[in-house]
């Protein structure tokens, strides 16, 4: 019944017409329409499907299961579903002695997803909303999936209210309470899919930025020791540095890793650096006359 209920709580009115009070419920998927046809069916009233081309929610094609309300006894079966004023308008509020319990609280929010619901494809953007015009019915809805842990935002596009829903495990979470198995295994495999994208980017980024600062710090390690060499010759390289000089001249390409594994004796990355900041600093001395006078 909370399912039903909120079906035609989110699609339906009632209409006057010349042969009596009829239940008219307007809705764009066929699905849905057998759906709402088959839950009217199991409260023994009795529906009527067709299908008209009128344009709703960017559709042109929707589809009404209409039931008549020939008498008391269909009244009362529709009372027990939603609420009516006065005047036999159903009011856009939860029958709240249909969602006592947790799993009738689940179908509720069912019934409301599958005819207002709309999840995007997780490739973009992570979004899940369902279209509410009504403030107060989105606050009851709000507190029920509250009830789940799921905090759901209220926005408005269009002179139209909806929730909405972006953190992609809240989503999850929505889904797997409602029962929407198929799309909840969709949603994971594209959502493990973009992780791993994800993380690939990043790893490639990563190491693309490795890779440039390798470059920079080589070449200008090149160029420093170049510009030594031709100022004042080897003989006044350290003899601690020669071997981390020619070293740097031969493999211009390679690591301060790499070029510590070349050593003899090997030298950890860590080694490498110190002694090659060492011996940039020990060239930048030599070839700056103001600092050289200091020293």
């Amino acid at each position: 019944k909370a399912e039903l209920s909120a079906l035609l709580l989110t699609s339906a009115q009632i209409q006057s017409q010349e042969s009596g009070y009829h239940l008219e419920a307007v809705v764009e998927k066929a699905s849905t329409a057998r759906k709402i046809f088959k839950m009217l069916k199991e409260q023994s009233l009795q529906p009527l499907v067709r299908m008209e081309k009128r344009k709703i929610f960017n559709k042109t094609r929707v589809y009404i299961v209409n039931t008549p309300l020939r008498g008391e006894q269909e009244l009362d079966i529709l009372k027990s579903l939603v609420i009516l004023d006065e005047d036999l308008n159903i009011k856009p509020a939860v029958k709240q002695n249909l969602i006592t319990r947790s799993c009738c609280k689940k179908a509720f929010l069912r019934g409301i997803f599958l005819n207002r619901g709309f999840i995007n494809r997780p490739e973009g953007e992570y979004h899940l909303e369902m279209v509410i015009n009504d403030a107060r019915l989105a606050a009851e809805l709000q507190k029920i999936l509250q009830r789940f842990k799921i905090p759901a935002r209220l926005g408005e596009r269009k002179n139209n209210l909806f929730l909405y829903i972006k953190e992609s495990e809240k989503i999850a979470d929505f889904l797997r309470v409602v029962g929407a198995s198929n799309a909840l295994l969709e949603f994971e495999n594209v959502r493990i899919i973009k992780s791993m994208r994800n993380d690939v980017n990043r790893q490639v980024n990563c190491e693309t930025a490795n890779l440039a600062k390798t470059v920079d710090a080589s070449v200008r390690q090149t160029n420093l020791i170049k510009a030594l060499l031709e100022k004042e010759g080897w003989e006044s390289i350290p003899p601690q540095y020669i071997q981390l000089v020619q070293l740097r001249i031969d493999f211009p390409d390679s690591s301060l890793a790499e070029l510590g594994k070349l050593m003899d004796p090997p030298l950890s990355k860590s080694g490498a650096a110190y002694r090659m900041r060492r011996l940039e600093e020990y060239a930048e001395t030599k070839l700056d006359p103001f600092r050289q006078d200091l020293n």
